[in-house]
């Protein structure tokens, strides 16, 4: 029996729950990308107006960004789709890719700011 005596209403209440928790992890993580493409962006602005870096020292950077940015954007397209069972399994490969992206622009910001 359960918490409330009524087994169906508790397992409706805990799947509404879970699905809650899934949509704010994946609004969590969409916003995660949306912050580091604003920050390419201001990246690449910094550069231009610092003009002390040549254009070739950020392009490279840059684009490893935008390519890590498009697997990012996979692996959250992957977590939105995936079944409710294997959620837990992609929400890892998710939040290793978002670390990966912010490693990277943490090193592109220092590149940016040591030259």
């Amino acid at each position: 029996m359960g918490l409330f005596g009524d087994d169906k209403l508790q397992d409706e209440r805990i799947a509404a729950l879970e699905a809650h928790v899934r949509d704010l992890t994946q609004t969590v993580q969409a916003n995660q990308v949306d912050l580091v493409e604003a920050r390419i962006a201001i990246l690449e602005l910094k550069a231009e107006v610092d003009e002390k870096i040549a254009v070739t020292d950020v392009d490279p950077a840059i684009a490893k960004l935008n390519d890590e940015l498009g697997t990012t954007r996979v692996e959250l397209e992957k977590a939105s789709t995936a079944a409710t069972e294997s959620w837990a399994t992609l929400q890892g490969g998710v939040n290793d890719a978002l670390e990966s992206l912010r490693t990277s622009m943490s090193k592109a910001y220092e590149q940016v700011k040591d030259t």
